[in-house]
């Protein structure tokens, strides 16, 4: 008689051989399917490139930086946290590389550049917290207040991470003599940018003191409205933030007419006026932090005028982020995210940079690192090796077919991400060889998609409905293979990634756009960038795949068609981890030694001293 156990472990056998048998089968139909779906439809957004391609990129690339050796930089990180007895420990740093590639040289050569021995160029931050500062209530001790239910520790070196990338990055455009025009980032910076979104409400930072000026919920939301560029006509005038145009066009020339502005954004005065009560303070009630100062803008007659006290407020939201970095990642300050301020009764306290903070201070560098690339016209790429996401094959094709730009489309259930399906491409065209990649799509995309209504009718819309963001025409992303070897009895390829490209006003500001005005009346109006197929023209994306094919050397297997200089820059982080780790692990060991806390018979004894 077989035992209980042998019993029970064969039926799991039964069970995992049946799934396996089933996920190969939905496997097999999702490989036929995708090639029905690539033969008749998606073969026309595939790009392919080859050295003709390349020779006449070769040439952009000269007229685009002026120069024959044009200097690169590349970005990466890393993060820990370590839970202590009565500490969390929580460690980010970012670590950057740089070279030279030159254009001059008939073939692919680029060369790294050292960092002098006295330069200090990793941003390394260890913040050891006391689980009694974690944890400490900020208003009624007995009470859970709407900031303590959103404040999550969990992920807060990941932040730390983040900010201490985002402030390398933007620390090697502010360098004026070693500037790079190419800047690499092992980050998306479309998803940064909407992952660090925070409600001005939750910022605790505000009444921050710094230059001798208190940190206003009007600088926040000033700073929010960033980027601003013209060629682009950003901040756009979709309904979602559409303070921000009216914040934008307020800064360039105050006052502004609103009926004139309510008609060029395509509202009624009233919902205009409505959609702006963050700049009038209008029905702002009294604890709300913008209530608490003068407006943004004031209103007369049929005009709005801009407040001069906040000219400087984005420079000041970036001096800020500069300062509070500084003292974070360069002098390392033990008390760097520890600030002061007043409480609601008047009285000064201590407070710990909460998880909300670090996000304001991430989208304000993120927005600085964006407008520093346009002043200096640098190209910044962001790549990720890994994603499970579906914004191409779902979000934007599904758009592009509700408004009947795309048509005759096989409704056809594909592998379950954009990287799984591009990932069978080379099997199912022989002809397709390394690199290429896919057309590029406006990152507004990763929200905007179609769903269907109670009554089945389908419909576009954002996140919640009305929420469409990244800004359209600021990032476009794409999907790339640098690796793919048809000369072996097997087929050997390296991963498809993904990559955010900064638009480039000087290349794409006269690129077209496509009208997205179905449920304009949730939406309003979107303006995507479009480059509908392979035979649209894109000098920017030729350009950037042409350094990115430079970059990528594949000498290592482990990230086979994966640009080296990030890898570089990898390896960088990852030592630092692997210096700082023990160091950090070892803590527990002084802690145990000389602990912090004290016996309740300590304590019993100086109470009764006393």
């Amino acid at each position: 008689m077989p035992s209980q156990i042998s019993e029970t472990l064969g039926k799991y056998r039964d069970a995992l051989d049946d799934s396996r048998n089933r996920y190969e089968q939905i496997k097999r139909e999702r490989f036929k399917n995708a090639k029905q779906f690539y033969d008749s439809f998606f073969k026309n957004l595939i790009k392919k490139y080859d050295l003709e391609n390349f020779n006449r990129v070769k040439m952009l690339a000269e007229q685009f930086f002026q120069v024959d050796k044009v200097r690169f930089a590349a970005v990466d990180g890393s993060c820990y946290k370590k839970q202590l007895q009565d500490y969390m420990v929580f460690f980010g740093a970012a670590y950057p590389i740089r070279g030279i590639i030159d254009f001059s040289s008939s073939n692919k050569r680029f060369v790294y550049e050292a960092w002098s021995p006295d330069e200090d160029v990793s941003m390394v931050a260890y913040v050891p917290v006391p689980f009694a500062e974690l944890n400490e209530t900020i208003d009624d001790p007995f009470v859970v207040s709407d900031d303590q239910k959103v404040i999550n520790l969990s992920n807060i070196h990941v932040q730390l991470m983040e900010l201490a990338e985002v402030f390398q990055a933007y620390m090697l455009l502010k360098s004026s003599d070693l500037r790079p025009k190419i800047l690499l980032w092992d980050q998306s910076m479309s998803s940064v940018m909407n992952s660090n979104d925070v409600n001005y409400k939750r910022v605790n930072l505000i009444g921050y003191k710094y230059q001798q000026k208190l940190l206003t919920a009007q600088d926040v939301i000033i700073a929010y409205s960033h980027p601003y560029n013209k060629e682009l006509n950003i901040p756009s005038t979709k309904k979602y933030r559409i303070y921000n145009y009216v914040l934008y066009k307020l800064q360039e020339n105050s006052p502004q007419n609103i009926p004139l502005l309510a008609r060029e954004i395509g509202l009624s005065e009233e919902e205009l006026l409505s959609r702006i009560n963050y700049l009038t303070n209008s029905g702002m009630d009294s604890s709300d932090p913008l209530a608490q100062n003068d407006p943004i803008a004031y209103i007369e007659s049929n005009n709005i005028h801009f407040n001069d006290e906040y000219d400087g407020a984005w420079e000041y939201c970036v001096g800020l982020f500069e300062h509070i970095c500084k003292r974070l990642f360069k002098d390392k300050k033990p008390d760097a995210l520890i600030y002061k301020k007043k409480n609601p009764e008047g009285e000064t306290e201590e407070r710990w940079t909460s998880p909300n903070d670090l996000r304001f201070l991430i989208s304000v560098g993120i927005r600085a690192l964006i407008e520093e690339c346009w002043r200096h016209n640098v190209l910044l790429i962001g790549i990720v090796k890994d994603s499970a996401s579906k914004y191409l094959t779902r979000n934007y094709i599904g758009v592009m077919e509700h408004i009947g730009k795309y048509t005759n489309i096989p409704h056809v259930l594909l592998p379950w991400s954009d990287r799984d399906f591009l990932e069978t491409l080379p099997w199912i065209d022989d002809s397709l060889t390394a690199p290429w990649s896919t057309i590029e799509f406006d990152s507004v995309f990763m929200t905007l998609h179609v769903e269907k209504d109670d009554s089945g009718n389908k419909k576009i819309v954002g996140v919640r409905g009305n929420i469409a963001a990244p800004p359209e025409r600021l990032f476009v992303r794409s999907l790339a293979q640098f690796y793919l070897n048809r000369s072996k009895k097997s087929l050997l390829y390296g991963h498809v990634i993904f990559i955010d490209r900064l638009i480039v006003p000087s290349i794409d500001k006269n690129t077209e756009k496509v009208i997205i005005d179905k449920n304009k009346d949730v939406l309003g109006i979107i303006e995507p960038i479009a480059f509908l197929d392979k035979d649209k023209r894109n000098y920017a994306q030729d350009l950037m795949m042409y350094i990115l094919d430079v970059l990528t050397r594949n000498l290592y297997p482990e990230v086979i068609g994966y640009p080296d200089p990030l890898h570089k820059a990898d390896w960088g982080a990852k030592s630092l981890y692997k210096k700082i780790k023990p160091i950090i692990d070892s803590s527990d060991i002084s802690l145990r030694s000389n602990p912090a806390h004290k016996t309740f018979r300590q304590l019993r004894d100086e109470l009764r001293r006393t």
